[in-house]
Formats: structure tokens, sequence, C-alpha cells
């Protein structure tokens, strides 16, 4: 049965956040889904905010609930939570199932008994809203608190809902426990991408945010097209019009018809071919694959928590061929 609890943003201590933000369909849930080991997640959509929290527990429980802030008119409301679903024990299917169902009740906040009242067939109440979807990883191993969070994607075809979701990203990316990951695709103009604009207004420094390059696979059967793999292998490497401190990381991820196909398996061979090109030789090989940003994300979150960078390094190999290079994994 669904719990109700209430609670105040006011009462809940700030701990650090991944925060990921960027264009609609610029590659965010997959790499959320990979930084956490594919773990809960393949009934994920952009629409909808997606907390994960990793807390610390003394019992094991895995679960969806869902949170509300705003009533059907985007009007603030005594924020609540239910919990919707323990996931513990659900196969893939029926925790995609869930997932998807809890999207779209946060999406109809007039519903208040998610157990006993149908979702309306086909129009939700809101298209984008503040209320979110959270997936609790809790355990004793859990090393610290904390939170991964998927934002929607910016539209750029309907201005009403563009400014909302700005707003959004802005609200969540402001705070200093935020760790700000803006994510880049390879096959748009990084000019017109609202991820880089976004992070410096809210991080002039650069120190809080670690960039991410999507989409390469597309761009790598383009070898001669100097202009466009300059722009980004300079992106990567942290310099240039649109330079980050801490770098951009190169993520290969799946595309729909390589679903079940080992994701690692594609980002080496996507990596290797990228590295044939003569203007990505220069690219430090750290700049390269999912246990290299996990590793830039590990730091991040240590330095959030005001431990070293040094001590109580994640005991994982060097190179980004390690199948469990996860955020989940580190952190458990």
């Amino acid at each position: 049965m669904a719990q109700q609890q209430k609670s105040s943003l006011a009462e809940i201590p700030e701990d650090p956040t991944i925060v990921l933000f960027g264009d609609l369909f610029s590659g965010k849930s997959s790499v959320l889904k990979r930084l956490t080991g594919g773990l809960l997640l393949t009934g994920l959509r952009t629409l909808s905010i997606v907390e994960i929290r990793l807390l610390q527990a003394e019992e094991p429980l895995r679960k969806i609930s869902l949170r509300y802030i705003e009533d059907k008119n985007h009007q603030p409301i005594s924020p609540w939570e239910i919990t919707f679903a323990i996931i513990t024990e659900l196969n893939e299917e029926e925790i995609e199932e869930k997932l998807h169902e809890a999207q779209r009740y946060v999406r109809n906040p007039s519903i208040k008994d998610a157990k006993h009242t149908r979702l309306p067939p086909d129009i939700d109440e809101l298209y984008f809203t503040k209320n979110s979807v959270c997936v609790t990883i809790s355990g004793p191993d859990q090393m610290y608190n904390l939170s991964m969070v998927e934002l929607p994607g910016v539209v750029r075809n309907d201005e009403s809902h563009e400014q909302f979701v700005l707003s959004l990203v802005k609200e969540y990316i402001k705070k200093e426990s935020a760790i700000l990951v803006p994510i880049f695709q390879a096959t748009s103009d990084i000019a017109i991408q609202c991820a880089y604009r976004l992070a410096r207004e809210a991080d002039p420094t650069g120190q809080r945010t670690v960039g991410v390059l999507t989409k390469m696979d597309r761009i790598v059967d383009f070898p001669n097209d100097d202009e466009i793999h300059l722009e980004l292998a300079t992106l990567v490497k942290g310099q240039g019009e649109h330079k980050l401190v801490n770098g951009t990381y190169v993520i290969r991820n799946p595309t729909n018809s390589e679903i079940r196909e080992d994701p690692d398996e594609l980002e080496k061979e996507t990596i290797k071919a990228l590295k044939q090109i003569s203007i990505w030789r220069d690219v430090p090989s750290d700049r390269y694959g999912l246990h290299n940003l996990t590793i830039k994300l590990y730091e991040r979150v240590r330095t959030c928590c005001g431990l070293s960078q040094i001590d109580n390094q994640p005991k994982l190999p060097v190179s980004y061929e390690s199948n469990e290079t996860s955020l989940v994994y580190l952190l458990f």
C-alpha cells in the first residue's frame, strides 16, 4: 500500500546531488542508466524529473516513490511523498511498468491515492512538472548519501515548455551541493545547445561542472569533417570557447537498435575509431569512456563531502575497460 509521508524541503539536508541536464534527446537517460550500472531504469522517459537516491540504512531496500510539490495548475503545495512500489523483488519488466506508471502519476497530481485510482487513458494534467519520481537504493554498505537527478530535456518548439524547463534546471543547479553534468550531443552545434550556458551561469568557475559528450558514434563515420572534429575535440580537452576546467568526457550510449548489446564494447569500438582521426590523437586518454567519467564524478562527490580526493580512491583498473564501472559500484 502507498504510504504518505509529509516532509519539508527545509528539513532535508543537502547531500551531494549529481544533476544531468541538456537539450531534449541529448542522451541524459542513457548516461544516467550507465552511471547506475543499468540499474532499474528501463522505464524512464524524458518528460519527468527522476531522482536516484543512494542512502545509508541498516536494511537493504529498493523502492519507487512519488514526490509532489505542485498541483495541476503549477501552484506550489506543501511537499509530500508517497511510497508507490517496493521493487526489491521485482523483475525488469515489472520495474519498467512501475516506473512508467509513476511518471504519469506525478503528472496527474489531483490523484491522491495512486493505489486505488486509475490513470486517465490519454491526456495528463501536466506535460512538465516539478513533481518527481524517486528511486531509492539503500543498504548498510552505502558509503555516502547521494542523489543523481535527471531533469527533463529543454524543448525549443514550445516557448512556455522551454521556459518552464529552463527555470527548473536553474533551480536545481544553483545549489552549491549540486555537481553539474551538462550533456552535449555531438550531432548539434555546441553554441546553440543550452547546457553550456546554463552551467556557466550557475557555476562561473567551473569547479562543480563535469561535461559529457554523447553521440560521437554518429560523427566518427565522417573523419574528414575537420571543423566539427576540431570543435568537439577542443571541448573534450577543456579548451576553447566552451572551456570547462574539469573537461568533457566522451560517452558512447547504445542506440535503440543496440539496446541488448554490451555498452562497454560499443564504447570501446567508437573510442578506437575516434583515435584513428588525427585531431583526436592529442586528447588525453582519461577523457574517454564511462570509467573515467565515473572516477571524475567520484572525486567531485568526495570534494563536496569535504573529503580528500587522494584517500580511499576507488579500487578499479586504470583503463576504461572495466565492466563494473558505475557510480553505484563505487559508492557501495
